[in-house]
């Protein structure tokens, strides 16, 4: 398999796959042979930074996602809190007004009885 045009054909098709187990046994073979040295050592750490970027990318994105859900519930929360606070006011101003009309209503009362 020493011919590169050769080499390079079962290659094209390799990739595409379209080769026999006979031309993938010389495709290993010739790599097998031909591989410079410390070539599998410095694809180990490639492999191993490409997976410690690709940690590093999913936890950024974790993060992002719980600021994002943090500021929704905080967001809900004070919303919430607004809408009590106002529905409290609104109870105590129409407790008040019926307090006030009670103790008109017992004036009234109070003056027709004498």
């Amino acid at each position: 398999m020493g011919d590169n045009y050769e080499l390079n054909n079962i290659l094209d098709r390799y990739l595409h796959a379209e080769t026999t187990e006979e031309e993938e046994s010389k495709l290993q073979e010739f790599f097998n042979q031909n591989a410079p040295n410390g070539l599998e050592e410095r694809l180990s750490r490639q492999i191993d930074g490409w997976n410690r970027v690709e940690k590093t990318t999913q936890r950024r994105g974790r993060t992002v996602m719980m600021r994002w859900i943090t500021g929704v519930a905080a967001s809900l929360l004070i919303l919430f809190g607004i809408a009590f606070m106002a529905y409290r006011h609104t109870e105590q101003q129409a407790e008040r007004a019926l307090v006030a009309f009670s103790e008109t209503l017992n004036k009234g009362l109070s003056f027709i009885n004498k």
